[in-house]
């Protein structure tokens, strides 16, 4: 009898443990930490409307700026807290905190590559800051840990630590947790190394236009650079742009190369055409970058007195020429051992493709226009 009653003793015990740790998971609760008589002196609403967002700081080292909203009555419990920690009768606690978990590719939570063993901050920290600065790696995981390639996660809940006063302060009241704020970068594809760091910015700045994401080694053509070049544009002055009508090409009717026609950043080939499928060279890029920033800051100074000339300079077209050297001057386009490279002149250019420009090349460049011009 006495074996009988063990028996039904420890199945009544795991009927109650299993569905408790069942509605734990689900529930999406972090363990709290109680006392055996189950007492809490307050308890904790979640953090509210997580999001992360990719950024880049002065030294190029990408980050995750997360922000969320904090609960008055959160707020309020910290402000006594942090007035009286023996604020609750009876016990002693510490202000509030909040955990950051992080989550990488197929890791657990808190488990990847991070710059930090412990990520949470406290509480009246956020609050003055507005919000969370997490690195994801240390300078030297930097080739092992692929933000573009991968998934970034995040979720945060509050806590605070407490004990019964003349005790321990072992125990610890958790809120839920947040909403799950993940961050995946899908803006491109096929991207040579040298060019992710910068292509990485351009997602964040929305400066990757569809037709060329997902070819960034690939040259791009008259009609993609001229998409490229209305999105910068757009971008930088937080402006809309109207197409050109009527239509003056009869070889093409994208709305974006017309638009970047009634800007005076392209213009046609003769003969009523624009030629869109065409590929551009160096000078071409210049030209029309440069004539896209004349447009964007009118009363930028255009000088370029003192720029020093290329070696290949005598290759450079006339129509061409200040562009190119406004664009070196401002570091927008630079050279290659000195020479700029404006076009193919020899059969043997034409034949390689020399001198043409890129998706990638094309896209860092608008970059660079946007860092230098966002804010004048």
């Amino acid at each position: 009898m006495g074996k009988r009653l063990l028996v039904i003793m420890l199945v009544v015990c795991i009927l109650c443990i299993f569905p408790f740790n069942v509605f734990a998971q689900t529930n999406g609760n972090p363990a709290s930490e109680t006392p055996e008589d189950g007492y809490e002196p307050f308890t904790l609403e979640a953090p509210q409307n997580l999001t992360a967002e990719l950024k880049y700081d002065e030294d190029n080292m990408p980050y995750f700026e997360l922000k969320f909203d904090t609960p008055e009555s959160v707020i309020e419990i910290n402000e006594k807290l942090l007035e009286d920690d023996n604020y609750f009768e009876g016990t002693s606690c510490y202000s509030i905190e909040v955990q950051i978990d992080y989550k990488y590719a197929d890791y657990d939570w808190n488990e990847g590559p991070s710059k930090y063993w412990s990520t949470s901050a406290y509480l009246e920290d956020f609050l003055r800051d507005g919000f969370y600065e997490y690195y994801p790696y240390q300078e030297e995981d930097e080739t092992t840990v692929i933000i573009k390639e991968e998934e970034y996660s995040f979720r945060a809940y509050f806590y605070s630590k407490w004990g019964y006063v003349g005790g321990w302060i072992n125990n610890e009241v958790a809120s839920d947790f947040s909403n799950i704020a993940t961050v995946r970068n899908t803006a491109y594809s096929y991207a040579s190394d040298w060019a992710i760091p910068e292509l990485d910015k351009a997602a964040v700045y929305g400066l990757i236009t569809p037709s060329i994401k997902d070819k960034m080694s690939d040259p791009i053509t008259r009609e993609e650079f001229a998409e490229l070049a209305v999105l910068l544009y757009q971008k930088t002055t937080e402006e809309t742009v109207q197409p050109e009508l009527p239509n003056p090409f009869t070889d093409t009717d994208n709305p974006e190369v017309l638009k970047a026609y009634n800007l005076g950043i392209v213009t046609g080939v003769g003969n009523d055409k624009f030629d869109p499928k065409a590929l551009t060279n160096r000078e071409q890029v210049a030209t029309m970058l440069s004539s896209a920033v004349r447009v964007m800051v009118a009363d930028a100074d255009f000088s370029i007195e003192g720029v020093p000339s290329f070696p290949d300079e005598e290759h450079i077209s006339n129509w061409a020429l200040d562009h190119v050297k406004y664009m070196s001057k401002i570091g927008v386009i630079k050279g290659s051992e000195g020479k700029f490279m404006p076009k193919a002149v020899t059969t043997a250019e034409i034949a390689s493709g020399y001198a043409t420009t890129t998706c990638e090349q094309a896209t860092l460049m608008a970059v660079r226009i946007y860092e230098k011009f966002k804010d004048e």
